[in-house]
């Protein structure tokens, strides 16, 4: 199955867009469309070998509208300027009809009103021209009804004028509507253009150049040309084009535009940059890594597109009603006609009501209720660094009564610091460490990263039979001997006697070789400075919070207490996470799971709202349908609150257009008028239609001033260390960037001349891994200065 994107012309209300998913949803090998009327997009999943892009367009152009491929839909609005050129002129002309209609009487007052309303007909023929072709495919729209209501009222006068004589003339209300109208639509497209400001400023951050050096020469080339390994030279100020890695220089990087965080990023030779994000004060040469388009930032703005053209489920009863509406409005104008004509009213009267129902019923509004609100949701998350993948995945979200949280890169940061290393008795701890260089030389678990950064100075033995066991560690053969890495849970398949207790809270890293106990590694992995607000948070909304971690259980035990987690789980495999979610969805609930590693995989795509941690692994991201840019699990919270916001809005919006219609429409055809004398003109009604269009966009943009986390404030603590083996300022930075990574650390401040660094914090340091960070940047930590 092939997913493909269109832009689609000509759509002027959710009949047409409704029009649109039924004659492509009827094709053959077609399995589902969505068509946005926001964003004049359509996204269809079709079989290639029963159906390709030709025959897809010509049933669109085939139904009377346009259409063209897309990598990727985004909104595109009538142009502002030709809409206000338009409704200037008409409002120029109405204005001497109004006053002609009300001040003069008789013939002279017809025809100048008649002269007055022909150059407000011809600037806006475009809807005569599309009401018609609409009803020539069958699929009557908005235009139609707005053609019919103004060619109503013109039809009747001239009738009025030839037979009839009675002095009513309506070419003031056909005026008057075909302004309104276009007053609606000026301020509607300058409202919608906001809801997708989020996405435009994401599209800005991208440079149109790069400078890239081929062989001697340096050239400066569209950023689009860049291709993987070419050399890029980045001044210092510039915005970085494509991803790459730092080969020469040394610089501080801002990456606000794609984490959000504030504080600018150490980037050295090896370090990775981003697209988008701008240089400090340093010069750099760095290798390119991918095409532009294949970017981070690139991806991050495909993804907000694709969320804000996507369809939320609660838009279906919407769009089943659009699809019907015109043709009953245009059947309620008639009876409504009827009606006061046998009643005995006057055929003026009448046909004032059958105009005025003709033009009051928006089914604009209607169309416009979801996707303005998903725009504006998605546009808001991808500001705070929240992705969601379609509408769907907002709506699942907001209904989450449980969630499941994995330990590691999730409650911690995921960058476990070495506090000790314990080899067994009789074992040199040289040999300790050349067994955890030769099994994790090639392992992306962080637990095998801190043990390998350890055993930095040991190369790595050649290892055969090499096989990763996930939740548990890896086995290999080494000089012909089964050697093992791992928890305690693999040591006790293979029948490894372990000590009786690792002391400390810290996680150990078991090692055998040939069915002998060889010591542990024991890790600290710190946890996130938000993670105790962001289970408080948790909590506070009712969610029913459970951590299931792969480590031991005093590990798992520790960090649920200090985050307030009350149900945990240890020493718990990939299949556990996901049979874990499939019980809790057994009982009724609503699950979302937040992960960042292999192991999460089957659970995220199991989960009813799968949150990934932006500095996961590919599959977990891609399993997820929430993606947390900035890896912060607050960000978690507020994707829920930000998914209740969306929801609530589309339900407001969706209220309020059908009780708009079941309000205006009877008054409109009259109903009240034997009882209180209410009466809707024409004029009216076409300004309350307008109206009501702007309402549903205005209402959406309340998003962008949503608040999806609580302000909170920290206290700054200041300590200051002393760091022996300091020589320079060499060595002042690279302490520097050691600690500043440490989570809760704002500020760093090293003199090798005192040999001490100063730190403020957002919250207690642990001693423990401040000592072996400075360690393993290759000082000696002497304590808490006096």
């Amino acid at each position: 199955m092939k997913e493909q994107g269109f832009i689609v012309t000509g759509m002027s209300c959710a009949a047409c867009s409704a029009r649109v998913e039924k004659v492509v949803g009827s094709l053959n090998g077609v399995s589902q469309v969505q068509v946005n009327l926001l964003t004049r997009s359509m996204r269809v999943t079709y079989d290639e070998a029963l159906q390709n892009e030709q025959n897809i367009i010509a049933a669109v152009e085939h139904a009377g509208y346009g259409a063209s491929t897309a990598v990727s839909a985004t909104p595109r609005n009538t142009p502002e300027n030709a809409v206000k050129q338009r409704l200037t002129i008409s409002a120029l002309f109405l204005l001497p009809m109004v006053l002609l209609h009300h001040l003069l009487e008789g013939n002279l007052s017809l025809y100048l009103q008649s002269a007055l309303l022909l150059p407000i007909l011809w600037l806006n023929r475009r809807f005569f021209i599309s009401g018609t072709q609409a009803v020539l495919h069958r699929a009557p729209n908005m235009d139609t009804l707005i053609a019919l209501g103004a060619a109503a009222g013109i039809i009747y006068t001239l009738a009025d004028f030839l037979f009839l004589h009675s002095g009513v003339a309506y070419l003031e209300s056909a005026g008057m509507i075909l302004t309104l109208i276009t007053l609606g639509k000026w301020l509607e497209s300058r409202a919608t253009a906001h809801t997708g400001d989020a996405l435009e400023k994401l599209k800005s951050l991208l440079p149109q150049t790069a400078t890239v050096m081929r062989g001697a020469a340096t050239l400066n080339l569209p950023a689009e040309e860049v291709q993987p390994g070419d050399t890029l030279i980045i001044a210092a100020g510039a915005r970085i084009p494509v991803d790459a890695t730092v080969t020469q220089g040394c610089t501080s990087i801002d990456e606000s535009s794609l984490t959000g965080e504030s504080m600018p990023v150490l980037k050295q030779p090896g370090s990775r940059i981003y697209a988008g994000t701008i240089n400090g004060n340093g010069a750099l040469q760095a290798s390119a890594l991918c095409t532009r388009q294949d970017s981070a930032l690139s991806g991050i703005i495909h993804m907000v597109g694709e969320a804000a053209a996507a369809k939320a489920p609660i838009a279906r009863l919407a769009d089943r009603i659009s699809g019907i509406f015109v043709p009953i409005v245009v059947g309620i104008a008639i009876i409504t006609a009827l009606l006061w004509v046998l009643s005995g009213a006057s055929l003026s009267f009448a046909m004032g009501c059958a105009i005025a129902v003709l033009v009051v019923s928006c089914p604009c509004a209607l169309g416009l209720a979801t996707p303005v609100a998903i725009m504006a949701g998605a546009g808001k998350g991808a500001e705070n660094g929240i992705l969601f993948r379609d509408g769907a995945t907002m709506e699942t979200a907001r209904r989450a009564t449980a969630i499941i949280l994995d330990k590691t890169g999730t409650l911690t940061t995921g960058q476990p610091i070495v506090v000790s290393i314990i080899p067994a008795e009789g074992v040199p701890q040289a040999e300790l460490l050349q067994l955890a260089a030769t099994l994790e030389q090639g392992s992306t678990h962080p637990l095998a990263q801190a043990a390998r950064k350890a055993a930095a100075n040991y190369s790595a033995q050649p290892a055969e039979a090499l096989e990763y066991h996930p939740g548990r560690g890896i086995t290999a053969t080494v000089q012909g001997e089964q050697c093992l890495a791992g928890n305690a849970a693999l040591m006790q398949e293979h029948g490894i006697a372990l000590p009786p207790h690792i002391p400390g809270t810290a996680t150990p890293l078991y090692f055998a070789a040939g069915g002998r106990y060889m010591g542990a590694i024991c890790v600290a992995d710190p946890l996130k400075p938000d993670s105790e607000a962001a289970i408080a948070a948790m909590n506070k909304a009712g969610l029913r919070v459970i951590m299931m971690s792969g480590d031991r259980a005093e590990t798992v035990q520790q960090v649920a207490a200090a985050t307030g987690i009350g149900e945990y789980h240890a020493a718990a495999l990939p299949q556990d996470k996901e049979a874990m979610v499939r019980r809790l969805q057994s009982e009724g609930h609503c699950v979302a799971m937040v992960g960042d590693g292999i192991n999460d995989a089957p659970a995220l795509t199991r989960a009813d709202a799968g949150i990934a941690i932006g500095a996961g692994t590919d599959v977990a991201i891609d399993s997820a349908g929430i993606i947390l840019v900035r890896s912060e699990l607050m960000d978690a919270v507020a994707a829920l609150r930000l998914s209740h916001a969306v929801i609530r809005i589309i339900r407001q919006n969706l209220f309020w257009a059908f009780f708009y219609n079941v309000l205006t429409i009877p008054l409109a055809a009259g109903l009240y008028y034997p009882l209180t004398g209410w009466q809707l003109s024409p004029g009216v009604a076409a300004a309350a239609m307008s109206l009501s269009s702007l309402f549903v966009v205005c209402n959406a943009l309340r998003l962008r001033h949503c608040q999806l986390t609580t302000p909170t404030t920290s206290t700054m603590n200041t300590i200051t260390i002393n760091v022996q083996g300091m020589m320079c300022p060499h060595c002042e930075r690279h302490v520097t960037q050691a600690l500043a990574a440490l989570p809760g650390i704002a500020e760093v401040k090293a003199d090798h001349k005192s040999a001490t660094v100063t730190l403020t914090t957002t919250a207690p340091a642990d001693q423990a891994i401040l000592a072996a960070t400075v360690q393993q940047a290759g000082y000696e930590y002497k304590g808490i200065a006096d």
